[in-house]
């Protein structure tokens, strides 16, 4: 490292620092606490596993550093910052570059990154398993890179259901269950936060604060009022074909965030949804 550390923030999974490695490279090195699941082979072949991921819409680690007590993840710093930053944070520049085009673009890269994920780990109940928009980094051209991803068999169970946000979905709320299709409530809820611009109550471990875009999409939908829920800084002078196309992929949001698991379309299909959307 070529100096000290800059502090990112604190996740539920652990701190976040920016560094510069002395080649010129800016990373993010990640603190991990609460992984202690695996012992050192097992968690060496996990690590080895995510650095051979080569996709556009995944974040690579670059290296990891493993010790008893805490596990450090380094990957490379991503100067746009995070999706919720963007689209909740910064009212400059970058935020006025969030528009239609861009919007739609960054959850085509979500769902693409998705795909690949629950293709790569079919065989887990999380493919991805935090899925929120502050794991959402963006690049120079608003290229999404999903990050935080398939970490639940190496956290500890107890931790993991305080702080991923699959274990926000309605059915491990009520069943203690979760699926892949509880990465699909997760694509639904960004779905619905970036079409919306609205920072979801369901980020909030106590619900206060935020919207419930869930149950604000469904009355709204039942009242044939969906276009009014478009965030106007793309709704205001956007053609009525855009207006639509917004519409149609709030649409897909609400069925993605669907509390009946039966009733939640599955990931292949909410990604063919999403695909058919064109501006």
């Amino acid at each position: 490292m070529k100096a000290a550390a800059e502090v990112l923030g604190n996740g539920g999974l652990g701190s976040a620092y920016k560094a510069m490695l002395t080649n010129g490279l800016s990373v993010v090195v990640k603190r991990m606490k609460e992984m202690n699941m695996l012992g050192r082979d097992s968690f060496d072949a996990e690590m080895r596993r995510f650095g051979r991921i080569r996709h556009k819409n995944i974040l690579t680690p670059l290296a990891y550093h493993f010790m008893k007590e805490e596990k450090l993840m380094v990957s490379e710093f991503m100067p746009k910052g995070s999706l919720l930053y963007l689209l909740h944070g910064d009212r400059g520049f970058c935020h006025t570059e969030l528009t239609w085009a861009t919007r739609l673009k960054i959850i085509k890269g979500i769902a693409s990154g998705l795909s690949f994920l629950h293709s790569e780990y079919a065989n887990y109940n999380l493919p991805h398993g935090n899925l929120k928009s502050s794991n959402v980094l963006l690049n120079e051209t608003y290229e999404p890179l999903l990050g935080d991803y398939a970490l639940d068999p190496l956290i500890n169970p107890s931790h993991s259901a305080q702080v991923m946000f699959a274990y926000k979905s309605p059915e491990y709320i009520v069943n203690r269950q979760v699926s892949p299709k509880s990465d699909v409530y997760c694509l639904g809820i960004i779905i619905l936060e970036v079409v919306t611009g609205k920072f979801p109550s369901q980020y909030l471990s106590n619900g206060k604060g935020g919207t419930d875009v869930v149950q604000w999409t469904h009355q709204a939908s039942s009242e044939g009022k969906e276009k009014e829920l478009i965030d106007p800084e793309i709704a205001n002078n956007s053609s009525s074909d855009s207006v639509q196309q917004m519409v149609q992929l709030l649409r897909i949001g609400a069925t993605c965030a669907e509390s009946n698991t039966a009733q939640r379309i599955n990931m292949s299909e909410a990604i063919r949804r999403i695909e058919e959307i064109q501006v």
